[in-house]
């Protein structure tokens, strides 16, 4: 945990997230006829590639770098299953993101009450949704944060999982634009039957990031179902303990010599 808050990088980030939260005025003034709903777009868009990014270096430190220096060598020869190992570096990740959310968060709380406070007949606000959203985004980075413990677990390198993370950052986000293409049936000519298959295997075998979103739902102040929410929360869950469960089987199996 004192390794990660030391860290320059991470400082930097949340001094980058606390400039940016707080320029949310700025940004919103751009809009003059939604203010409110650039406000909150920027402030969550701000907060969860933030989480998102610190995650990444947070996972790569955690696991990888250790293996690479033989630092965590010694711990491992204690009376400590290496099961244990990756589930205590997993809860440690996990408690950092925790804070590192809530801080963020608080910054673009701030910055959405500033700009409401300027701003004449301003819409209601949707707070649940805003929390759910950001209840999305602290799911995401634990998701990502899980995927990165799975590669350092196998990898040799400690750039490869950082690179495959990444990987799984940018095909989550995409795979359910891409399913809802292949429905529309817009694609069944320009695309052969093969890779419509491969696209739709990867849809199922790649986390559905999208499910996890609601920025949507809380600048637009849009209904949110509780099954949808339930629905959401139980996949990511889900998906992340898979990933665990995962990560654990391989490093236990991993020569550390």
């Amino acid at each position: 945990m004192k390794g990660g808050l030391r860290d320059r990088l991470i400082q930097s980030l949340l001094l980058a997230g606390f400039f940016f939260l707080f320029s949310t005025m700025v940004f919103s003034s751009f809009s003059m006829r939604q203010p409110m709903e650039v406000a909150i777009n920027y402030s969550l868009a701000t907060v969860q590639i933030l989480a998102v990014l610190i995650t990444l270096f947070l996972g790569l430190n955690l696991l990888s770098r250790e293996i690479e220096s033989r630092a965590g060598h010694g711990v491992l020869t204690q009376p400590l299953s290496r099961s244990a190992y990756v589930l205590g570096k997993f809860f440690g990740l996990m408690l950092l993101c925790c804070i590192v959310v809530a801080f963020l968060a608080l910054c673009a709380v701030i910055g959405v009450l500033l700009v409401r406070a300027g701003t004449p007949n301003a819409p209601l606000i949707l707070w649940e949704n805003f929390g759910l959203s950001l209840m999305g985004i602290l799911l995401i980075s634990l998701l990502l944060g899980a995927a990165s413990l799975l590669f350092c677990a196998v990898a040799t390198s400690a750039i490869l999982p950082f690179l495959a993370t990444i990987a799984i950052w940018v095909i989550g986000n995409s795979t359910q634009t891409v399913k809802n293409y292949l429905d529309a049936n817009i694609a069944d000519q320009a695309m052969t039957p093969q890779l419509k298959a491969i696209i739709t295997g990867a849809y199922y075998v790649f986390p559905n990031l999208s499910l996890l979103d609601f920025k949507v739902y809380a600048i637009y102040g849009l209904p949110l179902a509780a099954a949808q929410v339930g629905f959401a929360l139980t996949y990511g869950l889900a998906y992340t303990i898979v990933l665990l469960t995962l990560a654990t089987r391989l490093f236990q199996t991993r020569d550390m010599l």
